[in-house]
């Protein structure tokens, strides 16, 4: 490893979560535990790792997620949350392998994460089994086992012989079955509120609203904000003012968008008949500010009440 290859830099994104000293100290805390594991370092830039395993395979590791684990964390602890964050991320492939030629063993460790759609585009983007449930986002197949998350690729399924919408349907019933909190509470104004949270699966719960939280679906469906993959917020809609909810959450929702592991997109959705339309807006102003729109279809439903 050349210490030219290794730009500590940190990116501006950042700047509202740590220091350039912290993100110093984060990278030399990430950089010792891949020598202790024995892998070797080629790269790191603007926060993406780039390190060869025992194969000799590259593997990318982004801070994204790690920056924002950290930022409520005492930085005692920062060295046992790196160490935790990186062996959930490594895999045993001895397992793996076992569990591809087996699917009657294997779907009980099936689960989705939903992700910005930009994720397909990254270098450890491609070939991922997923589907598309809130525009501008992908819901991803993963193999949840040993604490471990592991993306699928499109040609590790083809031994199991099995549908995408049955791979899926697997995984949706396994959500089901997490540890999910749901609180609820209701506004001055008579607006009801349930917050879902979960330490990797609020937002695909969320996905199965219909049957995983039908309660949160009024007359003219449901407002849902999914921030991050761990804190989702829907808003039942009985009323004919349903951007109300947008007005009452929107600095909520950015902020958990903003500081929570896992971010998803600070956008709202309208779920209605089983389908999730986005709000729309318009681009953001001089000061970050931006105009969010009815969808039309649920204007239109409006108008008929």
């Amino acid at each position: 490893m050349q210490n030219n290859q290794i730009d500590k830099r940190m990116p501006v994104d950042y700047d509202h979560l740590i220091s350039q000293e912290e993100y110093s100290q984060l990278v030399d805390i990430v950089l010792q535990y891949f020598i202790d594991k024995g892998e070797d370092v080629i790269k790191l830039e603007d926060a993406v790792l780039t390190v060869k395993d025992e194969q000799g395979k590259e593997l990318k590791y982004g801070f994204d997620n790690l920056v924002r684990f950290l930022v409520n964390e005492d930085k005692g602890n920062w060295e046992s949350v790196i160490y935790s964050h990186f062996n959930k991320t490594n895999f045993n492939d001895a397992a793996y392998k076992y569990f591809f030629k087996d699917y009657e063993e294997a779907k009980q460790y099936l689960r989705f994460l939903v992700k910005d759609e930009g994720f397909l585009s990254s270098d450890y983007g491609k070939d991922l089994v997923y589907k598309t449930d809130f525009p501008g986002t992908v819901s991803l197949l993963v193999f949840d086992y040993d604490n471990q998350f592991r993306f699928i690729k499109q040609d590790e399924i083809e031994e199991w012989g099995k549908t995408e919408a049955e791979l899926f349907g697997d995984a949706v019933a396994n959500i089901a079955n997490e540890d999910i909190e749901i609180r609820q509470a209701e506004y001055e104004n008579g607006v009801e509120i349930f917050m879902v949270s979960s330490g990797d699966f609020a937002a695909s719960f969320i996905v199965n609203i219909a049957q995983n939280l039908e309660i949160a679906i009024g007359k003219f469906g449901s407002v849902i904000a999914i921030p991050a993959k761990g804190t989702v917020i829907a808003s039942p809609i009985n009323d004919t003012n349903p951007i109300n909810r947008v007005e009452l959450l929107g600095e909520a929702v950015s902020k958990i968008f903003e500081e929570e592991p896992g971010n998803i997109s600070a956008d709202f959705y309208w779920f209605y008949e089983g389908k999730f339309t986005i709000f729309p807006k318009t681009a953001s102003d001089n000061d970050g500010y931006s105009t969010v729109f009815i969808p039309e279809e649920l204007a239109e439903l409006l108008k008929q009440a």
